[in-house]
């Protein structure tokens, strides 16, 4: 089981015509401020969010409990001039997760407020995320435009979410040409399926460092730590590998200050 959370600002655009015709920059901040302060508030738990079209945010909330949700809404209420609703549910896949958040938001009656679809019986079972990096785009650089290295991130991004789609999986852009996708326990294989698709239509290698655990602040950093050693080894000049899922890591990040 994956938790899901979707927080969405409520009456968006409404909102943002009270603004004025001069607000464009001051949108930009206001959804810059309010992913600082949900990835902020979440993280201090183990969660973990990803933006989704910057007025909407995904955050993996496994062990993060309801009055924690409720506690983490007031202070962002206090923060923020608009209204901002919540909606958490579970399920095998984190695509299907996302479905049952979005059926238990769309079902409330007002906005503002927190819905739930958490099956009782659910357990723990492990957040799975696959941290993906595009090899040599710094070597690209000097023969290839910036614009033109967004183009090839963003159809990266494309299959990636793609895939995702297929396999009830969920994929984010995280900036650079880096990517985490919200996976199953079958890390291995979808970092094996991604990273061939991407190599077969765009003729470009990735890299996959791959983490599991009871949280997903601990399986980003995990992830992100077999994902460096890939990075290690390749500046020595050694042989390394592609994929690396390598749960030695587990004791590093065993003590990290994420309060229950």
């Amino acid at each position: 089981m994956v938790q899901i959370t979707l927080l969405t600002i409520d009456n968006y655009g409404s909102w943002t015509h009270t603004l004025g015709n001069d607000r464009e920059h001051k949108l930009q901040m206001y959804q810059s401020s309010l992913y600082e302060a949900t990835q902020n508030m979440f993280s201090v738990y183990g969660g973990l969010v990803f933006a989704n079209r910057f007025d909407e945010f995904f955050a993996i909330t496994d062990g993060i409990s309801y009055s924690t949700h409720l506690e983490i809404k007031t202070k962002l209420q206090d923060l923020f001039p608009f209204e901002i609703s919540m909606a958490i549910a579970n399920a095998k896949s984190p695509f299907l997760a996302n479905k049952q958040a979005h059926l238990a938001q769309i079902s409330m009656d007002c906005s503002n407020l927190i819905s739930a679809a958490i099956r009782k019986d659910s357990v723990n079972d492990g957040v799975h995320l696959i941290h993906l990096d595009i090899e040599g785009i710094t070597q690209m650089r000097k023969n290839t435009s910036p614009y033109e290295i967004t183009l090839l991130v963003q159809a990266t991004h494309q299959i990636i979410s793609y895939y995702c789609y297929d396999n009830n999986l969920l994929g984010f852009f995280m900036g650079g040409d880096n990517f985490v996708i919200v996976s199953d326990s079958q890390t291995q294989t979808h970092s094996k399926n991604l990273a061939a698709l991407i190599q077969k239509n765009l003729n470009i290698v990735v890299n996959c460092g791959i983490g599991a655990e009871k949280t997903a602040r601990i399986a980003m950093a995990m992830a992100t730590k077999n994902l460096d050693e890939i990075r290690r080894l390749r500046g020595l000049g050694c042989d390394f590998p592609r994929i690396l899922d390598n749960n030695t890591a587990v004791n590093e990040f065993s003590n990290l200050p994420i309060r229950n």
